[in-house]
């Protein structure tokens, strides 16, 4: 679970908030400090999970265990 999320923060992370609803000076900023915010927590809750994978199936192995955990919802 925490892989998709992980994984979901961080593809929204690449929408352009700011832009999208029209912002200008300090209110872009803030919305490009969330967005940056976004994927960093995204990319920390993913990297967590993928290192589990990788020390429960070493390296060769962690991918396709990754790849089901994501489209299923398992646990790493």
């Amino acid at each position: 679970m925490k892989l998709r999320a992980g994984v979901v923060l961080w593809l929204l992370s690449w929408v352009p908030y700011g832009v999208v609803l029209g912002l200008s000076g300090l209110w872009l900023t803030v919305s490009w400090a969330v967005e940056i915010g976004l994927g960093i927590v995204g990319i920390g809750l993913a990297g967590t999970e993928f290192g589990q994978a990788v020390k429960a199936h070493g390296w060769r192995g962690a991918p396709n265990v990754a790849w089901h955990a994501l489209l299923h919802g398992h646990e790493v």
